[in-house]
């Protein structure tokens, strides 16, 4: 990082893990990235200062944050009404009197509404200058398009962490469904993937599965789906930034969803 350079940092929070990349307000170089990863713990707000005290985040201009939560869904633009966000959202979720409601346009004409708790983002605020806030399921669902390549087979994305998993499934890269998952062990996955092609009666050779996410469920699940889907493989790189050679050290996979942030405006 140079001096008097104008840095965006991009943070990506779940549960039990924090993963930041800072890039160029203006550019797609990738000039620094980090992941910490707490196993059993959850991050707490101790945990944001040590991480986010670095002396180097003096440089940085604008914060993005997306949270990887389960309380978000889709809503088609001509369906959308921003008044009646809340409406929408208790049709799925409980709010609570310590929630406020977000909303994140994506590709493809769908905008996305998600919960964030006041407590957490009043912290984030007086943490992070010029804050903007982000839904990470959605950040996926804009950057998943750059990867679809075949228009006769449906593909699925499978979105995998230690304590949830999205699902989502394209076809003619058109996006025909879209799920978070709260219970996300690796029969859990199989059981969602190979209901959703039993309904729609897709066979093997229709089905490409991409899997992404760090942590260990994503190589269990990866074993256990390889059993009976022969179209398997980890989801590759978004080709329109620029990484740092540490990174072509680790699989291709690695990051999807914090790069994912970065290419969200």
């Amino acid at each position: 990082m140079v001096a008097g350079n104008d840095y965006t940092c991009n943070i990506l929070v779940g549960r039990n893990y924090l993963s930041y990349a800072v890039c160029g307000t203006t550019s797609s170089v990738i000039c620094v990235l980090k992941h910490y990863y707490f196993k059993d713990k959850v991050i707490g707000k101790k945990d944001f200062q040590e991480i986010l005290g670095d002396p180097f985040m003096n440089q940085i201009s604008q914060f993005k944050v997306a949270i990887d939560t389960p309380k978000s869904m889709l809503i088609p633009n001509e369906l959308f009404i921003e008044s009646e966000k809340e409406k929408y959202f208790k049709v799925l979720f409980d709010f609570g009197a310590d929630e406020t409601i977000y909303t994140q346009q994506l590709t493809g004409n769908k905008t996305a509404i998600f919960s964030l708790k006041r407590s957490t983002l009043s912290f984030l605020e007086t943490l992070l200058p010029e804050l903007q806030v982000y839904d990470a399921n959605s950040c996926l669902l804009n950057a998943y398009p750059s990867l679809l390549f075949n228009d006769t087979m449906h593909t699925f994305f499978l979105n995998v962490k230690d304590d949830s998993a999205s699902m989502s499934i394209y076809h003619k890269k058109e996006l025909q469904f879209h799920q978070v998952y709260a219970e996300s062990a690796p029969a859990d996955l199989l059981y969602y993937v190979s209901s959703y092609a039993h309904q729609c009666a897709l066979s093997n050779e229709n089905m490409l599965i991409l899997l992404l996410g760090e942590g260990p469920a994503l190589q269990e699940t990866q074993t256990l789906l390889s059993r009976y889907y022969s179209h398997l493989k980890f989801c590759g790189r978004i080709q329109q930034l620029q990484y740092p050679e540490t990174l072509y050290a680790q699989p291709v996979h690695a990051f999807f969803n914090l790069f994912s942030l970065v290419t969200c405006a």
